[in-house]
């Protein structure tokens, strides 16, 4: 007797999902990038024990809805037992895991695995729900909507995100250096909302429809998110976008060479003429104030005195930076054992008082010693590493969008902590990821006798 399958209306099939529900299911998931990538961690529901962060809320609803679904179930245990990223991160959890037992604190390993569980579950919404086309768009709007509201933030003198404020001891204030307001965005800090866009940079670079990388694609956003970087305020963030942007320019598609040097120099003659048209201003004197303060950084002068940054100070903060550099020397760092979160830091280094880390490497060092700083390293350069080899293989225009964010993040946080902004990597590291990695193959060029290839040097400007 023939096995037949009989189709009853109104029951629901194993094999077909309602329309409704996909539809809801993809409402959560850009509710959870929405979350994930705009709204500050102090929004949401305060909690004695565990505050429920707006991102947090949305984990819970997504992962809800992907165990109640048998399909989502076994397509995210394919991801988990699948995706090869966990081999790396082993070490560094075995030494979270080992760290919050040993030192008694929780948030030791809590905090790193709620930002490997949103990494997961970005891998999963891009294999599974967006695609990396759309999901790639989708971030490139929230890029916007937050260069956006960087210039809001700079009319207003206070961030826009500060009236979201519902869990107590996460927000900082406003940020005040020489008379100019810092905009933060929705980081807690000006450097955090530099380290995010840092991140972002690359992706004004990339054309979804033609898969190319190109560092003038979108010189419109390109513009936007600079002035948000001069506004930080960062002199590290500053000098790191200008490496930046240099390494987008190297790294763009060969044949916008020519068009990208006759951009860059036109750009490069306006912004001369605006700044001297604006120097005894003090929209000028803030710029000269910026470029400046980041040579002194680089070369150790005081050209920046002059436009009224204080010597002393920049001093002071590059004999802190020396002075960070001793925390692998003191005695009460336990090598194989550290301190854990729970502790605030604050102690003394050479008979000097140290409040903050503003080194991610030694923070890392502080709080889980030399096996937790060499197996975080591990991971994230291991990674990195992979991108700059798949970006030989493959020549991808996504996967150089994901190498230039994911390197100068990782050179930024060189000289600041990561306040809580690891997620905006794991982004580019979600992607780069889910990523197609085909080896390249060249174009076979049949050639005319009669007719002449048309070339378009030109970025396609949206």
């Amino acid at each position: 007797m023939e096995n037949t399958a009989v189709f009853v209306p109104g029951e629901k099939s194993k094999y077909l999902r309602n329309d409704k529900e996909l539809n809801a299911f993809k409402k959560i998931a850009v509710g959870y990038v929405f979350a994930l990538y705009v709204l500050p961690q102090y929004f949401g529901l305060p909690n004695p024990i565990f505050d429920l962060t707006a991102v947090r809320i949305m984990i819970i609803l997504v992962l809800a809805m992907v165990i109640a679904d048998y399909q989502r179930t076994q397509d995210f245990k394919n991801i988990l037992l699948t995706e090869k990223v966990w081999l790396v991160l082993i070490p560094y959890i075995i030494v979270i895991g080992y760290t919050m037992v040993l030192r008694a604190d929780l948030n030791a390993f809590l905090n790193p695995f709620i930002e490997f569980l949103e990494m997961y579950i970005l891998i999963y919404l891009i294999k599974h729900t967006f695609g990396v086309d759309e999901f790639v768009q989708l971030i490139l709007t929230l890029v916007y909507a937050l260069t956006f509201l960087g210039l809001l933030e700079i009319v207003m003198g206070t961030s826009p995100f500060a009236y979201l404020k519902t869990i107590d001891g996460i927000y900082t204030g406003r940020f005040i250096r020489g008379g100019h307001y810092r905009i933060m965005s929705s980081a807690n800090h000006s450097l955090g909302y530099g380290l995010m866009l840092v991140t972002m940079l690359p992706v004004s670079a990339y054309d979804v429809k033609t898969k190319e990388f190109n560092v003038f694609r979108r010189p419109v956003l390109l513009i936007l998110l600079m002035v948000n970087v001069f506004q930080t305020g960062s002199r590290s963030t500053l000098g790191v976008a200008f490496a930046e942007i240099a390494l987008m320019f190297v790294l763009s598609d060969l044949k916008y060479f020519k068009a990208n040097c006759i951009y860059l120099a036109t750009g490069l003659i306006a912004f001369g003429l605006i700044l001297a048209a604006t120097f005894k201003t003090s929209f000028g004197n803030y710029i000269m104030l910026q470029l400046t303060s980041v040579y002194d950084s680089v070369f150790d002068t005081t050209y920046s005195a002059a436009y009224g940054a204080d010597v002393t100070q920049l001093r002071q903060s590059k004999a802190y930076r020396d002075l960070l550099e001793e925390i692998f020397h003191v005695d009460w760092v336990n090598p194989i054992l550290g301190l854990g979160r729970k502790r605030g830091f604050r102690s003394l280094v050479n008979g000097r008082k140290v409040e903050s880390i503003d080194n991610f490497y030694i923070a890392e060092f502080v709080r889980y010693a030399y096996p937790g700083m060499y197996s975080f390293m591990l991971y994230v350069f291991g990674l990195t590493a992979s991108m700059a080899k798949d970006i030989i293989k493959t020549r991808s225009g996504i996967i150089r969008m994901c190498f230039v964010g994911a390197s100068m993040y990782l050179l930024n946080i060189k000289v600041v902590d990561s306040l809580q902004t690891l997620k905006y990597l794991y982004v580019l590291f979600a992607i780069y990821i889910c990523a197609d990695k085909s080896p390249y193959v060249p174009k076979e060029k049949k050639k005319s006798r009669y007719l002449k290839k048309e070339k378009f040097y030109f970025a396609r400007i949206k």
